[in-house]
């Protein structure tokens, strides 16, 4: 989303901001992962009586003066593609193909482990499900399975990010990084002009059929947001030619079709307007703020030299408060509510007890078990290496 990022890694490729953080986006990261909290806590768990937000709180909590912006809060999906694509360009640039899947897989697991299981142990004490679909759910969900259902329906845009990450691989692999551009963009380009065919009436069924589950596996649905991604990050790398502004004019397109559909979805599950205005503002508002970051990211952090590192912790717990605050942040709320604090506390309090357990995931359970699991792959990568070359060997 991306709400994921690896460590640098030693290259002989150009490093942009090598030596500095990524202040700017951390802070978008993190305010994405804010409007889905928002759309989750103060829209859903009170408009959709069969999401899991509200079988957690209970009785309706309403935000009925929030709705013009809890409403589109979903938007930050899209903006998590977004920097994804930049995020996950940059840090293969800077490693080999084992590098790059290890630091996936350390940076994914630990966190979908244990939010999973605490997710899963709150649905055994709060959820009305049967324990044995509950505990199905919970496998389903620890081993990435690619389809629904999981213990926590947010985990379905895991599947498109390690399809995205596995494109990536791919191309370390064969040795054809400098590929990335191209390819990415071919699948930012077919995604859009899908987009631009369902907005037309010659293919009325076009847009439900992009949108299916396997549609976005196949990077069909959000393949514009991730191309815009990398191709701001070839163009940090490399300058703005004339031909990634024609990629990005494109996949802009398709990305704003794209949140025209989405909206409308939700607009009718929620029976509200289905203009994309709002949704369209938000967007573009935080593509602004992308660009504007990336450029201004030297003047940032030397203007606000001790705040890279707080913002960093910021950015690393938009992962664990994306997977955790639908049962955390409605099961604070349905509580506070009960001790009869008003909405807008019960809001609050639901909100920042989300944060607060994010950011004790990130700092303090993330990173030991990144470390056992760390330690794990490498005796497992030590073993294969000893009984044949490594992967790759025979084709570089």
């Amino acid at each position: 989303m991306s709400i994921v990022q690896t460590a640098s890694e030693t290259s002989a490729a150009p490093r942009p901001h090598a030596s500095r953080p990524l202040i700017g986006l951390d802070l978008l990261r993190f305010g994405a992962a804010c409007l889905v909290v928002l759309y989750h806590l103060a829209c859903t768990a009170w408009m959709v009586p069969s999401s899991e937000a509200a079988t957690l709180v209970g009785q309706p909590i309403p935000f009925p003066i929030l709705l013009p912006v809890s409403s589109q809060g979903w938007v930050g999906v899209p903006m998590f593609f977004v920097i994804s694509g930049y995020v996950i360009a940059y840090s293969a640039s800077q490693a080999s193909a084992s590098r790059f899947l290890t630091g996936r897989i350390l940076r994914l697991v630990p966190g979908i482990w244990f939010c999973a299981t605490v997710s899963f142990g709150l649905a055994l004490l709060f959820d009305p499900e049967a324990t044995r679909v509950l505990f199905e759910r919970y496998v389903r969900t620890l081993v990435l399975f690619p389809v629904p259902r999981w213990i926590d329906g947010v985990y379905w845009t895991l599947g498109i990010e390690i399809m995205f990450y596995g494109l990536v691989y791919a191309l370390l692999f064969l040795n054809r990084f400098e590929r990335l551009e191209p390819v990415i963009l071919a699948v930012g380009v077919i995604s859009a002009l899908a987009w631009c065919l369902a907005a037309t009436p010659f293919w009325p069924d076009l847009d439900r059929i992009i949108s299916t589950r396997i549609a976005k596996l196949a990077l069909l649905t959000h393949g514009c947001h991730f191309a815009i991604g990398v191709l701001l990050w070839s163009a940090v790398r490399n300058g703005l030619t004339a031909l990634r502004l024609a990629g990005l004019a494109i996949c802009l397109t398709g990305g704003f079709l794209q949140i025209r559909y989405d909206a409308g979805f939700v607009g009718v599950l929620l029976g509200l307007d289905r203009s994309p205005a709002m949704a369209w503002f938000l967007y573009a508002v935080f593509m602004a703020l992308f660009c504007l970051s990336i450029r201004a990211n030297t003047a940032l952090t030397d203007a606000f030299p001790g705040l890279g590192r707080r913002f960093r912790d910021l950015g690393l717990a938009t992962y664990p408060l994306y997977l955790l605050h639908t049962f955390v942040g409605a099961l604070a709320m349905r509580f506070l509510a009960v001790y009869g604090l008003p909405p807008a506390a019960s809001l609050t309090g639901g909100i920042l007890t989300a944060v607060a357990a994010s950011l004790l995931v990130s700092q303090r359970i993330e990173p030991p078990l990144r470390a056992g699991l760390g330690r794990a792959l490498h005796s497992v990568g030590t073993r294969l290496r000893s009984r044949g070359p490594a992967p790759g060997a025979l084709i570089r």
